[in-house]
């Protein structure tokens, strides 16, 4: 069991935040507690760049620092984004990831995406299998369409080959949707 809650609040023109929270009181699988942060700016020319936070609660706690800079040409989004968790030898390590979305309406909010990441993590880390994996290559494919003013729909797939801790690299193929109200 978790609960998650996503807020993008305005900061100013040019400017917002994600801020994102979670609980899964009890639960050996998800962290106790997450907190992610990220602030963003357009810096001009179509260009955004951002910092952000996270913090997972599991029998101890995780950092994770993020930074991104997106580039936006017409309907199109281009991204790189890098995660990286403080550490010394094997306890450290960092994560690169690329992608492009196409926007397809015109409600700036409907898309379909593809995402190379390579590193430690294949995305957001959310449980304690993600901080298992020590190298990964995953390559994914997402949708996202807003139907009516308040309702999106959103689906996700992909595959990856990743090295474990102690037993054979495997491959891994994941998908995953839902809808999302917007208050």
């Amino acid at each position: 069991r978790a609960l998650e809650v996503e807020f993008y609040p305005r900061v100013r023109p040019g400017t917002y935040a994600f801020v994102g929270l979670g609980v899964s009181p009890g639960s050996a699988f998800y962290p106790g507690h997450r907190i992610a942060f990220d602030l963003y700016q357009s810096v001009g020319g179509g260009v955004e760049v951002s910092g952000g936070y996270r913090r997972l609660a599991f029998s101890g706690a995780t950092s994770i620092y993020v930074g991104t800079v997106s580039k936006y040409l017409g309907s199109w989004m281009f991204t790189g984004k890098v995660f990286g968790v403080p550490g010394s030898g094997d306890s450290g390590s960092t994560s690169y990831h690329g992608g492009f979305r196409r926007y397809v309406r015109d409600d700036g909010l409907s898309y379909v995406g593809v995402t190379y990441s390579h590193g430690f993590s294949r995305e957001e880390i959310r449980n304690v299998t993600d901080l298992e994996t020590l190298d990964s290559d995953t390559v994914r494919i997402d949708i996202d369409q807003q139907f009516a003013r308040r309702f999106r729909v959103f689906a996700s797939g992909g595959t990856s080959w990743q090295q474990r801790i102690a037993r054979q690299s495997l491959w891994q193929t994941s998908a995953s949707g839902g809808v999302m109200v917007r208050f």
